[in-house]
């Protein structure tokens, strides 16, 4: 079992963020329906094109962000990243603002707001050993449950092809057990003929990573119940077990 074929995942709803294992930076781009504008990198081993020099930080325009996709950013180790409009935006930050950024990729969390005016990011991401430990700010919480709806389908691409996301209300209720803390097992995926069943855990707000998956089925067996993600006849629905 590989760390891929689990999704252990914490919602936290007053700052709008996920922390999460089994999700990698390829695994979030490809949820986007709309690809960030530039990429500005916090903290990261990429050498690309564009370099700032007021901030000291690389930073990836949209026409060269494939290079960083097909980039093993896992073997960098730290890897942050905020999004942002405009080039020049850069150039007028405050140095308040520098410094808030670059606490923010050293830290790997925000000083005040991880959201900044000028660069209107929409996403902060903050990863190290990308797809062990990962953890997204959402400026738009619709924006989480759409990733999450894409990632489900998306991961389910090796079994059945043509599996639409999750709709808005069952996305919503996976984000309401996600608070909590969700372990979705996709190395159990039961496939039928015209169904597939995921089964998934509410095993708690859990920071130890290594526990999470080292000791993975002691924490299902304490949780009080088991849930399905199921598709079936073209829609998802959430099943229980007790």
């Amino acid at each position: 079992m590989k760390t891929k074929d689990v999704i252990y995942m914490i919602y936290n709803e007053n700052e709008q963020s996920t922390t999460s294992m089994g999700i990698e930076f390829i695994d979030f781009i490809h949820c986007l329906t709309v690809e960030p504008n530039n990429i500005l990198l916090l903290e990261s081993r990429y050498t690309g094109e564009d370099f700032h020099y007021g901030l000291r930080l690389e930073f990836v325009r949209k026409e060269n962000l494939k290079d960083l996709y097909e980039e093993n950013v896992y073997s960098y180790g730290d890897f942050c990243w905020v999004d942002f409009d405009e080039m020049n935006t850069l150039d007028d930050l405050t140095p308040q603002e520098k410094a808030e950024l670059l606490y923010l990729g050293h830290y790997q969390q925000p000083f005040g707001s991880p959201f900044f005016e000028k660069l209107n990011n929409k996403f902060v991401y903050l990863a190290h050993d990308d797809g062990w430990f990962n953890k997204i700010f959402y400026k738009d919480k619709n924006q989480y449950i759409d990733v999450l709806g894409r990632l489900i389908s998306n991961k389910l691409k090796s079994y059945r092809k043509n599996v639409p996301p999750l709709g808005q209300d069952i996305g919503e209720l996976l984000t309401l057990f996600a608070k909590d803390g969700i372990l979705i097992d996709l190395y159990r995926i039961v496939k039928f003929r015209n169904s597939v069943e995921i089964p998934f855990n509410i095993i708690g707000r859990i920071m130890n990573f290594d526990d999470v998956y080292n000791n993975m089925e002691r924490h299902k067996a304490k949780a009080n119940s088991e849930y399905w993600l199921v598709y079936k006849k073209g829609e998802w629905a959430i099943q229980s077990y007790k």
